[in-house]
């Protein structure tokens, strides 16, 4: 392994453990405020349709922002796995590397951009 690529893995590596904290910082803050909801009297006790939309509403997007931020941690924590197992950065799918702005942008990307795509539903050009 050459320095530059020493260097990138470095960078990525600090990306990756910046968003993986990031992530879980912001999950425990949306499940104690989802939990202190769950608390609060007036949540549950909805006083016409439209509060209880509204409330109903509120929890769904919580719990979707928590699902979000499960899957992050998640893909991080693997990602960094596939770091020091010198995996990191070679396509799961066609087993290409990955292009560095592809990991500059998406650094827990286990897929090329074409694979991703494939995955996605679209076709493979």
């Amino acid at each position: 392994m050459n320095i530059d690529t020493q260097a990138h893995l470095t960078v990525l590596r600090d990306m990756l453990e910046f968003e993986l904290k990031e992530a879980k910082v912001e999950l425990l803050v949306l499940q104690r405020d989802n939990a202190a909801l769950l608390a609060e009297p007036r949540a549950r006790e909805a006083t016409d349709r439209k509060d209880e939309a509204a409330v109903g509403q509120a929890f769904e997007v919580a719990d979707a922002a928590i699902a979000r931020l499960g899957r992050e941690v998640a893909q991080c924590e693997h990602a960094l796995q596939r770091l020091d197992e010198q995996r990191y950065g070679d396509c799961l799918d066609c087993g290409e590397p990955i292009p560095w702005p592809r990991l500059m942008a998406q650094p827990a990307a286990e897929r090329c951009a074409a694979c991703q795509h494939v995955l996605e539903g679209g076709r493979k050009a």
